[in-house]
């Protein structure tokens, strides 16, 4: 069996089951096959400290900046040359710092550290794919130096990498990590947001719920949609998986109502949708399956269910389609939509006199779009070919 098609269901157990052996057991099978690696090597805990060492007015300038904004600026590469503190209005406190070759810039502090925030916040690792078997220093190159050195401000210790997708477009990784809650495995993507949503907080002194959603959102995402802007849905809802993907795991999910979770699932579906009209269905089938971890009933589910069944149809897995479409169904997805993709999944499957069934009944409804013509003249030829007659009387 190839190694591509197994990393990736083994890495959704580590990320669903919390079960200490069957971690350890999905691990060791993940190292043997050469996608894992220990980051112990790599891991950057106390960096902050050992550079504090080194300089003599770092606690003053750590009062004055705060400690992870300092931790910020040395990341960022930015050179704090000069601070001038007014005692009477703190806000008033200037920052003179530089940047590479760049001339000297002063800012007020608040400015400087809404910049901070912004440039960690906009960043994005480009995730260069590994070469296996993955060691230390490519699982290094892969999660960058910023995340490295991030995390070990917020006291979360890498612990592993584990390649989920090794996909040279697309690289994906799960990473296992220590936190004062214990140990936890999360996507690497879904992390880097985890640390940019704290980094956020920074900005806003602590004050910010960690689980806050814009649920209006929606609505301007779903004009969008409608609008056909399927960059601006993206650009409106780009940070709700790394958000609801911590969510998920949190108590604040058990918290939810109905009417949230619905408007939830829809924006998961819409920006799905959005990445689907940019060729990107991976990450589109991966947005419907986040939708129903928080919907599973009502119209919303029925159409994540619907969209989830057709992207499985290019890779031919009909089998699961047809579960997938009866639920929707159920749920009150539209019938002409579901009930035609339904019987080509019957023929696909040699369930032949299902398939004819249900497509003649397609038919009679004068419902039948050409595709449904095709499909009825297969399975009717098919089934002339096994000796078997098909006799569907028409209404009148």
């Amino acid at each position: 069996m190839p190694v591509e098609s197994v990393v990736g269901p083994v890495s959704c157990v580590l990320l669903e089951d919390s079960s200490l052996e069957t971690q350890a057991a999905c691990l060791d099978l993940l190292e043997r096959l050469g996608v894992m690696t220990p980051l112990g090597e790599v891991r950057t805990d106390g960096w902050f400290q050992r550079i504090g060492q080194d300089i003599s007015n770092f606690d003053q300038v750590c009062e004055v900046m705060g400690r992870r904004f300092l931790a910020y600026t040395i990341i960022l590469g930015i050179r704090i040359r000069r601070i001038t503190t007014d005692p009477r209005f703190p806000a008033n406190t200037t920052v003179e710092f530089a940047v590479g070759d760049d001339q000297p810039q002063t800012l007020t502090m608040g400015e400087l550290r809404i910049r901070i925030v912004q440039s960690l916040a906009h960043y994005k690792n480009p995730h260069p794919a590994p070469s296996l078997p993955l060691t230390p220093a490519g699982a290094a190159e892969f999660i960058g130096d910023y995340i490295l050195l991030l995390a070990s401000l917020f006291d979360l210790s890498l612990e592993q990498l584990v390649m989920s997708n090794l996909s040279k477009d697309e690289p994906r990784g799960v990473i296992g990590y220590i936190s004062e809650g214990g140990f936890n495995f999360m996507d690497l993507r879904d992390f880097e947001e985890f640390i940019k949503q704290k980094i956020r907080r920074d900005l806003a002194g602590g004050t910010e719920e960690p689980f806050q959603l814009d649920l209006t959102a929606v609505d301007r995402a779903r004009r969008a949609y409608a609008d056909k802007d399927f960059d601006d849905v993206i650009a409106t809802l780009e940070m709700w998986p790394g958000l609801l993907s911590i969510l998920l795991r949190s108590p604040v999910a058990r918290q939810l109502d109905d009417m949230q979770r619905a408007i939830i699932g829809e924006g998961l579906e819409l920006l799905g949708a959005a990445f689907q009209e940019r060729d990107r269905e991976n990450w589109a089938l991966e947005l419907f399956r986040l939708g129903l971890q928080f919907v599973r009933e009502g119209q919303t589910a029925g159409r994540l269910f619907f969209r989830l069944a057709t992207l499985l149809e290019k890779e031919e897995r009909f089998g699961e389609m047809i579960g997938l479409l009866r639920r929707a169904l159920a749920l009150g997805a539209p019938r002409d939509d579901v009930l035609p993709i339904l019987g080509r999944c019957f023929l696909r499957q040699n369930h032949l006199v299902a398939a004819a069934g249900l497509l003649e009944h397609i038919a009679a409804q004068s419902n039948g779009s050409s595709r449904v013509e095709k499909d009825l003249a297969e399975v009717r030829e098919r089934l002339a070919d096994a000796s078997i007659t098909w006799d569907v009387p028409h209404r009148s």
